[in-house]
């Protein structure tokens, strides 16, 4: 069996970090990935669910996924090729207990770390107004989609009565 981390330790960083056992190798792995591909002018941020029913701390249930366990990934991809550019393990709420308030735009934040000039795909969950500005400041533009009951709609995406032919209204 191949081991990679320090047995003697774990506890101790077990107890701060649910990927203790495999932190070392993950980071190395993680931090290689933008190394290895420039992605295309496209890059989506989206979840991934890789199904798992054993044993794990963070294991996720997910009822409207077609496998309902399984470990959930924050991904960045190239929307071309799909080679992840940057990923995450979802370890479930932080050691706190408390609720990450804007865990989706810490998120594609986190996930766009290093690009500059790219478009970011992303759906409802990680949009807000507040991420298209910030993105904006990094030279990066969003596409997303945006639910009709959002807490912070901007004036131009209100209802109209005229009829508006599709991609004709661009928000940023």
């Amino acid at each position: 069996m191949i081991r990679f981390d320090d047995h003697s330790s774990r506890a101790s960083r077990r107890s701060k970090d649910k990927l203790a056992a495999v932190r070392v190798i993950w980071n190395t792995w993680v931090k290689n990935l933008p190394k290895m591909y420039n992605p295309s002018e496209n890059v989506t941020v989206d979840e991934r669910l890789y199904p798992f029913k054993g044993r794990c701390q963070f294991r996720n249930y997910m009822p409207k996924k077609p496998e309902k366990y399984g470990i959930k990934f924050w991904v960045a991809c190239c929307s071309k090729s799909s080679y992840a550019w940057n990923m995450q393990i979802y370890t479930g709420k932080q050691s706190s207990g408390t609720r990450e308030k804007n865990q989706g735009m810490r998120v594609v934040l986190d996930m766009v770390k290093g690009l500059k000039g790219h478009n970011v795909t992303c759906d409802n969950f990680f949009t807000s107004y507040s991420l298209g500005v910030e993105l904006r400041k990094k030279n990066l533009t969003l596409v997303d989609t945006v639910k009709k009951q959002a807490r912070a709609t901007m004036g131009t995406a209100a209802p109209t009565r005229k009829k508006i032919e599709l991609f004709k209204i661009c928000l940023f």
